[in-house]
């Protein structure tokens, strides 16, 4: 009993933590590069950069090269640019002037990619005196410029994720616990069969994990989006959660073995949700990991507004791979206590 009990106020004090981990990740995301200027000639290149930029650059002039590098090591600035004297003349009389670039230590480098064209095309403009030329382009689905989703957002189906895991670990001891105990044979010596014992076990956990979720996104202000989609996430995360636990439960007859059989399983399930903490990393294989899908359903409702159909197919694999852990637990354990 020790062991069910810790596990389920572990649960519940987990939300409470993970909600302190929400508030303490960034708000707001930032879409302007403040940009560092040493120009050594009153140079026309900075006005032809704000050009170029598309408004997506702010430039903060220094009156020494040594002034602007320290700014770049201390963080205050991701890049900066040193105009040498006469570059206008020079690039004008067709001649190759140095101009210098300075970025932050561990810059990504499709920034210094994207910012090296941003330069060059400046470069252009000032050579030629005329635009340079601007290739037309489309946004295929949603366009989220001006609306990036903060860390903060972007980490709540991690949290939710992990709230249904820790679920499936209870859900698997309390099962092995009361076999190891005798506790699931003297209750089916009364009218219950094995049966109502599963269905009322899984009732009591589908409602406690819906607890869980609910407070850590009472905590976190984050029921929003529609009603319908998010409710039909949480439904079927819990019930992943259950099934899972029930199936993995009936595969050992010890608390130690219980911790093998769900310790993997438990990495494996938070890796699609964890990515969202790795800039850039996408991984085709998490998808076959099923809490992508549900990782995915949640981030669309909670940060997209997307609505049942829009989730449908995540929410049918989900629904599918319920059934399938379900019906495997209700198998093994039928067999066990047959």
């Amino acid at each position: 009993m020790s062991v069910r009990n810790n596990l389920i106020l572990l649960g519940m004090v987990a939300g409470i933590l993970f909600s302190l981990i929400y508030y303490a990740l960034p708000s707001d995301v930032e879409e302007t590069y403040e940009i560092a200027i040493f120009d050594e000639d009153s140079s026309q290149f900075m006005s032809i950069l704000s050009m170029t930029g598309a408004g997506g650059l702010e430039f903060k002039v220094y009156d020494s090269l040594e002034g602007m590098k320290e700014a770049i090591e201390k963080g205050d600035l991701i890049a900066g640019i040193h105009i040498p004297d006469n570059f206008d003349d020079d690039v004008s009389a067709g001649r190759s002037p140095t101009l210098s670039l300075y970025f932050l230590h561990g810059a990504s480098e499709d920034m210094m990619d994207t910012f090296e064209f941003i330069i060059r095309s400046g470069i252009e403009f000032l050579a030629v005196g005329q635009e340079p030329s601007i290739t037309e382009y489309e946004v295929l689905g949603m366009d989220m410029a001006g609306r990036q989703v903060p860390l903060r957002e972007q980490s709540l189906p991690f949290y939710i994720i992990l709230a249904l895991v820790m679920e499936m670990w209870t859900i698997s001891t309390l099962i092995v616990e009361e076999n190891a105990l005798g506790t699931l044979r003297a209750v089916l010596v009364t009218p219950a069969s094995s049966s109502d014992v599963i269905t009322a076990k899984s009732i009591i956990g589908v409602v406690y994990s819906i607890f869980v979720v609910s407070v850590i996104m009472l905590l976190t202000q984050s029921i929003r989006g529609n009603f319908l989609a998010l409710f039909a996430c949480v439904m079927l995360g819990a019930m992943f959660a259950v099934s899972l636990g029930l199936f993995l439960g009936s595969l050992t007859k010890n608390i130690t073995g219980s911790y093998v059989y769900v310790s993997v399983p438990l990495i494996i399930l938070i890796i699609p949700a964890m990515l969202v903490f790795i800039p850039d990393v996408s991984l085709s294989i998490v998808k076959f990991i099923p809490t992508y899908y549900l990782a995915s359903a949640i981030g669309d409702v909670l940060n997209s507004g997307a609505a049942i159909a829009a989730i449908a197919s995540d929410l049918f694999i989900i629904a599918v791979i319920d059934l399938v852990f379900f019906l495997l637990g209700i198998f093994s354990l039928r067999r066990r206590y047959s």
